[in-house]
C-alpha cells in the first residue's frame, strides 16, 4: 500500500461520514487480519482449517458456470539459502512432475481432459515472497472441481521429487532462464543491485543460478519443499459459480488431513537499506537497451493496518502521482520532446524499504536531456506544488473510476476476483466492495485539498539522497557523466506552473441534425438488431447481461492499409503507436484528454488490413461522447507533428530491443520466408523511421470522405439510446458508400515454391546462449470455416506433441511456440509454425526434429485420448466465449457487411465436436507437407558470423 498521513480532524470527519458495519469479522478472525474501521467485502467467506490452512470462497457467475482456484504459499526465492538459489521456482515445476497419487507426466493430461488447459506461464508463478498455483475451470462441473481440488492437494504436500524426474527437469529450468534472459531483465537486476545492495533482493531473483539448478540433489529440493509447503503457510482461494457452503465442505474434506512434514522453515533475514547513503549514480548499458532514466529515493518500510485514515493517505498520494504523471505525459506529447513517456511509482520491498521512483523513457541517446527534464519537473512539483485545475482533473478521473467500479461490480470476472483475493493473502489488508470504495471516496472528497495533496507528494520524496539510474545503449563518461548532468540540471531555475486553459469540445455536431434510420431488422437467433442510417452508416446492437454497466464497441471504416496505396507494416505500426497522440484537426491529444475528463473514452484508431478501427469499452452514459470522439478521429484527423516525432523516437528506442529477442525475430520474419511480397517483409529500422504521417494524410483523407462505416455495440445498454448516440455522430455524417471496394488485386499474394529444404537464417542481437529453431508451413485463408476450426484443433495437437517431445523428452526448451493463423483478408494465406528457443548447440537437433512432428500427424492417427486432451480445453473456451461480450462484438462487427460469416457463431461448437482423428490426419496431409514448409533458424549475431 502507499503510505501517508492525515489530520485528526479529517480522520474524525471520515469516521463520522463513512463509519462501516463490522461485517469484516470473518477475515479478522479467520485470516488474522488486524481489526480496523475498514469494511471487508461481505460477499467473501473466510475460514481457517484446524491444520492452519486459510481459505476464502466467493460465489460469482461471470462467466456462468466457471470457477477459479488459487493456492498461495508464503514462500518465495527470498527464503532460499545460497545453495538453494532458484529452487523455490524449481519446486513449482516439480509439483507438476509426479506426486503420491499422480505419476510423472500425468498431471498435465488430467488438466487437459477436464478442459483446464496447461500453459508454461499460466498455471503457477514464483516471486520473491510467494508461490501461487492457478487453475481456471471454464466448466465447473463436479468432476472438473474435484480434479482441480485433487491436483492442488497433490501440490500442497504430495510432490515426490523422484531423482530421475528432477534430473529431467534441470535442462527445462535452465532453458527457461535462457528464454527469459532479455535486456529488460538484465536492466532490472542491475537496478536492484544498485538500489538494494545490502539486501537479498539483489541476488535472490526467482530464476536462480545455473550452478544450483544443474547440481542441487533431489533431496535438497524435497527438504526445502517440506519446510515451507505447509498448511500454516498456505491460503486457498476459490471463486466461481457454485454453492459456497458445499465448496467450504469440499475444502475441509480435501485439505483437512494435510499435515506439515518435518521442521517448519523460518523467515529469512532479508537485509537492510542504508537510508543515510550519499547520492549515487548507476549506468547500465547494452546494445539492445532503450534509453531510460530513474530518479529514486528510499524510505523506511512500513506496514500499517488497513484503516480509513490510511486509505485517505493512499488516495492523496495517488492523486499526487497522477497529476505528476499527467505533467510528464504533456511533455512527452509535445513536438520535438525527447521524452517517450514516464511516471512516478512506488515499490515496496518488505521489510527492507519503500522506493519512490520517477522513471522516464527517452529517445535513443537522449538520456541527458531526459534526466534534466525529470530533475526539473520533480523539483518544480516539490517547490511549487500542483495547481487547482490539475487537482480538479485528477479528482474527476479518480471519482469516475470508482463510480464505474461500483456500477460494473457485477461484471467482474471470476479469474480477476480470485487474483484480487489471493493478492492480499499474507497481507494485513482487506478486500473491499467497489460500492463501498465509491462511497468512501465521496465521503473523503472534501478533505482531498490541494495542500494535503502537495504534502503527500512531499512525503513520497522524503527519504534517502537521490539514487539515479541510467539505462542506454552507451553512456560516454559513465557514472561521472551522469553525476555531472544531474548537477547541471539542478542549477536550472524552475518556475511555478501555470493553470492550463480548458478546451471546449469542437465536435458536438456532425451535420444539420441527427441521422435518420431508414432500415432495420433483428437477427432473432443471435439477438442482434441491425440499423441502417440514411447516409449508409450501419449499426449492429446486441444487448447482454454479461457485464452489467459496461458497453463494448467497434467502429470499422473500410480502407485500412489497402487504402493507403503501397502501405506496409510500417504505416500500420505508425498508426497503432501514435494515432491517438496525432489528435484531430480541432484538438491536440492533450485537449482530447481535457474534454473527456472523468469519462471512459478511447481516443485514436488503428489500421487493419482493409479497415480503420476504433474499439474499446465504455459506459452507457459515455457512449454518445465516445462515438463523437471516434467520428472526429476517423473523419477529421489531425496528423500533428508531435505524433510524428514521438513515433520516430519510439522506433529508434525499441528497434534494437525487438531484434534482440529470437521469438520476435522469428515472428517478424516467418511470413517473409514464404513470399517475396514486400508487404510481408519485416522492415529495417531505417524503413520504419522513414514512415510519415504526412504521406498518409492524402490517401487517408480521400478514403475517409465516403468510406463505408459499420459499428457494433454490445453490452448492458438501451438499444434506442445507442441508436440516438450514433445518430448524433456517425449517422449525421455526409453520405457514405454502401459497399466497400473489394481490393481484389491487393488481396492476392504470390508465394514462393518450396521444397522443404529451405533453411532461412536470421540473427538477433541478444544473449549469445539464445537461438531459435523452427518450421513454418503455408496453409490457407479462413474461407472454409470447418477447415479453419479443424486447423485450430490440429494446432492444439501439435502443441501437445511439441511439449511432450521438445520439452519433456528432449528437455531442449522451456516452452515450444506453436502458432496458427488463417487470413480473412488475403487469398489463400495462412501459416502454422512450430519453434523453440534453444541453446545454439541444439539448433540442428531441434531443427531436424520439428518436421517429424508433422510427419507423425500425416502417417499416424491421433489417439482418442490425445484428441480429448486437445479438444476439451478448446471446446470449453468456445463455450465460455459465448458468454463473453468480446466474442459477440466480433460477431456483430460485420453482421451487415459480411452476413455470411454469422453462421460461424451458430456452427462453431458443433463443428468442433464433430472433428475426427481422420479429419486431423487429412488436414496434416494437405498442409503439413515438405513442399509447403520452410525452416527458420535465428542465431546470435556472433554465432551466425562464425
Amino acid at each position: 500500500m502507499l503510505k501517508g498521513s492525515a489530520s485528526a480532524a479529517a480522520i474524525a470527519s471520515l469516521l463520522a461520514i463513512a463509519a462501516p458495519s463490522l461485517a469484516q469479522e470473518a477475515p479478522v478472525e479467520a485470516w488474522g487480519v488486524e481489526q480496523t474501521d475498514v469494511e471487508a467485502d461481505p460477499s467473501i467467506t473466510y475460514g481457517r482449517l484446524p491444520n492452519g490452512m486459510k481459505y476464502a470462497i466467493r460465489q460469482n457467475d461471470t462467466p456462468e458456470g466457471a470457477a477459479s482456484f488459487r493456492l498461495h504459499f508464503e514462500f518465495g526465492s527470498l527464503y532460499e539459502a545460497e545453495d538453494e538459489r532458484g529452487l523455490a521456482h524449481f519446486i513449482e515445476h516439480m509439483v507438476f512432475n509426479g506426486s503420491t497419487n499422480v505419476p510423472e507426466g500425468e498431471m498435465v493430461a488430467l488438466l487437459e481432459r477436464q478442459g483446464l488447459a496447461f500453459g508454461a506461464d499460466t498455471n503457477a508463478y514464483t516471486s520473491f515472497d510467494e508461490t501461487v498455483y492457478q487453475l481456471d475451470a471454464p466448466n465447473a462441473t463436479d468432476e472438473a472441481v474435484d480434479t482441480a481440488m485433487f491436483l492442488l492437494r497433490e501440490a500442497a504436500g504430495n510432490a515426490t521429487f523422484a531423482p530421475e524426474a528432477v534430473d529431467r527437469e534441470r535442462e527445462i529450468i535452465t532453458s527457461e532462464r535462457r528464454q527469459r534472459d532479455n535486456v529488460s531483465l538484465r536492466g532490472l537486476i542491475d537496478r536492484l543491485e544498485f538500489q538494494l545492495p545490502e539486501s537479498l533482493y539483489d541476488d535472490r531473483l526467482p530464476i536462480g543460478l545455473d550452478t544450483v539448478l544443474r547440481e542441487a540433489p533431489a533431496e535438497r529440493l524435497k527438504s526445502l519443499y517440506h519446510r515451507y509447503y505447509r498448511p500454516e503457510n498456505a491460503t486457498l482461494v476459490v471463486v466461481g459459480d457454485f454453492d459456497v457452503a458445499a465448496m467450504e465442505a469440499r475444502i475441509a474434506d480435501t485439505f483437512g488431513d494435510w499435515e506439515g512434514v518435518g521442521e517448519a522453515g523460518g523467515k529469512p533475514d532479508i537485509g537492510r537499506v542504508d537510508l543515510e547513503r550519499a547520492a549515487a549514480f548507476s549506468v547500465f548499458t547494452d546494445p539492445a537497451s532503450s534509453s531510460n532514466v530513474v530518479i529514486a529515493v528510499a524510505r523506511p518500510y512500513t506496514d500499517p493496518a488497513d484503516t480509513l485514515a490510511e486509505r485517505r493517505a493512499e488516495t492523496l498520494e495517488s492523486l499526487a502521482t497522477s497529476i505528476m504523471n499527467r505533467r510528464l505525459e504533456r511533455l512527452a506529447n509535445s513536438e520535438g520532446s525527447p521524452l517517450l513517456g514516464g511516471g512516478v511509482m512506488t515499490e515496496a520491498f518488505d521489510p527492507v524499504t519503500e522506493l519512490t521512483m520517477l522513471s522516464i523513457g527517452t529517445g535513443d541517446g537522449q538520456w541527458a536531456q531526459g534526466l534534466a527534464i525529470a530533475e526539473n519537473e520533480l523539483r518544480r512539483a516539490l517547490q511549487y506544488g500542483f495547481t487547482a485545475s490539475e487537482l480538479q482533473e485528477a479528482i474527476a478521473n479518480t471519482e469516475a473510476s470508482y463510480r464505474r467500479g461500483a456500477e460494473q461490480a457485477d461484471a467482474r470476472r471470476t479469474r480477476a476476483l480470485a487474483d484480487a483475493i489471493v493478492s492480499v493473502a499474507g497481507e494485513n489488508d482487506f478486500v473491499t466492495d467497489p460500492a463501498w470504495r465509491y462511497q468512501l471516496f465521496g465521503a473523503m472528497k472534501e478533505t482531498l485539498t490541494l495542500p494535503a495533496v502537495n504534502e503527500a507528494f512531499q512525503n513520497l520524496w522524503t527519504g534517502s539522497a537521490p539514487l539515479i539510474t541510467i539505462n542506454a545503449k552507451s553512456v560516454d563518461g559513465g557514472e561521472e557523466a551522469v553525476a555531472a548532468a544531474f548537477a547541471n540540471a539542478a542549477t536550472v531555475a524552475v518556475e511555478a506552473p501555470a493553470d492550463a486553459a480548458v478546451a471546449t469540445f469542437a465536435y458536438d455536431s456532425f451535420g444539420d441534425g441527427p441521422g435518420e434510420v431508414v432500415a432495420g431488422t433483428v437477427i432473432e437467433d443471435l439477438g442482434i438488431r441491425t440499423v441502417t442510417f440514411a447516409n449508409n452508416v450501419k449499426l449492429n446492437i446486441k444487448q447482454t447481461d454479461f457485464e452489467p454497466g459496461r458497453v463494448r464497441f467497434n467502429v470499422a471504416m473500410s480502407g485500412g492499409q489497402f487504402a493507403l496505396g503501397d502501405a506496409g507494416p510500417g504505416e500500420a505500426l505508425l498508426l497503432q503507436l501514435v494515432a491517438a497522440q496525432a489528435g484531430t484537426a480541432a484538438h491536440s491529444f492533450d485537449e482530447i484528454q481535457q474534454v473527456t475528463v472523468g469519462r471512459q473514452v478511447t481516443p485514436g484508431f488503428a489500421a487493419g488490413t482493409d479497415d480503420f478501427v476504433v474499439g474499446g469499452a465504455t459506459t452507457p452514459a459515455d457512449l454518445a461522447l465516445q462515438m463523437k470522439v471516434a467520428a472526429a478521429y476517423l473523419t477529421d484527423p489531425g496528423f500533428r507533428p508531435e505524433a510524428q516525432s514521438r513515433y520516430t523516437s519510439l522506433i529508434g528506442a525499441v528497434y534494437a530491443q525487438l531484434t534482440s529477442q529470437p521469438p520476435l525475430v522469428f515472428q517478424f520474419e516467418s511470413s517473409g520466408v514464404l513470399t517475396d511480397d514486400p508487404r510481408f517483409a519485416f522492415p529495417s529500422q531505417e524503413e520504419l523511421q522513414a514512415v510519415s504521417l504526412e504521406a498518409i494524410r492524402a490517401p487517408f483523407t480521400a478514403n475517409a470522405a465516403d468510406a463505408p462505416i459499420e459499428i457494433a455495440v454490445v453490452g448492458d445498454m438501451d438499444a434506442d439510446a445507442v441508436i440516438a448516440a450514433v445518430a448524433q455522430s456517425f449517422g449525421a455524417l455526409p453520405a457514405r458508400a454502401d459497399v466497400a471496394p473489394d481490393y481484389s488485386e491487393q488481396r492476392e499474394v504470390a508465394y514462393n515454391d518450396l521444397s522443404g529444404d529451405e533453411v532461412a537464417t536470421f540473427t538477433h542481437g541478444g544473449p549469445a546462449d539464445q537461438a531459435m529453431a523452427g518450421s513454418v508451413w503455408r496453409t490457407a485463408d479462413d474461407g472454409d470455416f470447418r477447415e479453419e476450426v479443424t486447423m485450430r484443433l490440429l494446432k492444439e495437437v501439435i502443441d501437445i506433441y511439441a511439449t511432450e517431445t521438445l520439452r519433456e523428452e528432449l528437455a531442449a526448451t522451456y516452452s515450444p511456440l506453436v502458432d496458427n493463423s488463417m487470413s480473412s483478408d488475403f487469398v489463400d494465406t495462412g501459416q502454422l509454425s512450430v519453434a523453440a528457443v534453444v541453446s545454439p548447440d541444439a539448433v540442428d537437433q531441434v531443427q531436424a526434429l520439428i518436421p517429424t512432428l508433422a510427419a507423425r500427424l500425416r502417417s499416424e492417427a491421433v489417439s482418442d485420448d490425445m484428441l480429448l486432451r486437445a479438444r476439451q480445453p478448446l471446446l470449453e473456451r468456445v463455450r465460455q466465449r459465448r458468454k463473453d461480450n468480446g466474442f459477440w462484438l466480433g460477431v456483430a462487427s460485420s453482421a451487415q457487411g459480411e452476413p455470411d460469416r454469422l453462421d460461424r457463431a451458430r456452427e462453431e461448437e458443433a463443428i468442433l465436436q464433430g472433428i475426427t482423428a481422420a479429419d486431423i490426419m487429412a488436414l496434416a496431409n494437405k498442409y503439413l507437407v515438405p513442399e509447403r514448409r520452410a525452416d527458420i533458424r535465428v542465431l546470435p549475431a556472433a554465432a551466425a558470423a562464425e
